[in-house]
């Protein structure tokens, strides 16, 4: 039984890598392979904006207009309409973490009240199920993550902590 789901998830690895490799999907600056297989395995939780999860992982977040949205830090863009949300991560283990999100958005990572910088940032547009990664050095302690300017009600979004050696190539140019 356990080869057989082996085998499955590397079919599905295999099938959703051959996928990727006719959209724009292979071109990231770092891989969003796991993001890919994530967000089309449908078994996301269905998160409200200002909900919060216990710890880091892959969700959908239910947005609402950006006006009734009450950010925990002044965000880094202005409200520039659209839909926008927040959600806690309320443990997370310090380290750096790859942020994912299936549409286009703007993100901030807010800790201790303040905005994280970005260390990297990739976005493409021709990925149909991932736009944009960033990635953040976080402390254990939680995590909340800003959106804004969403054309959409609804966003993909993962919280993966960056696997050793992976996640820092920047082999190809981001769009």
């Amino acid at each position: 039984m356990r080869t057989a789901l082996v085998a499955g998830v590397l079919s599905l690895i295999a099938a959703v890598g051959a996928a990727a490799e006719d959209d724009g999907c292979r071109r990231f600056a770092w891989s969003v392979d796991r993001e890919l297989v994530l967000f089309g395995d449908g078994l996301m939780a269905d998160v409200e904006s200002e909900g919060a999860l216990p710890k880091d992982g892959v969700f959908a977040l239910r947005l609402r207009p950006v006006e009734r949205v009450i950010y925990a830090a002044a965000p880094a863009r202005s409200r520039d309409g659209g839909f926008g949300g927040i959600v806690t991560l309320e443990w997370i283990a310090a380290g750096r973490y790859q942020i994912t999100l299936s549409g286009d958005a703007w993100i901030d990572a807010v800790q201790n009240g303040r905005r994280l910088p970005m260390i990297a940032t990739t976005r493409r547009g021709d990925c149909p199920a991932v736009r944009q990664s960033v990635q953040v050095e976080v402390e254990s302690q939680p995590l909340t993550l800003q959106f804004g300017g969403a054309a959409v009600e609804r966003l993909d979004v993962s919280v993966l902590r960056v696997r050793e050696g992976a996640g820092r190539r920047l082999s190809a140019p981001a769009r």
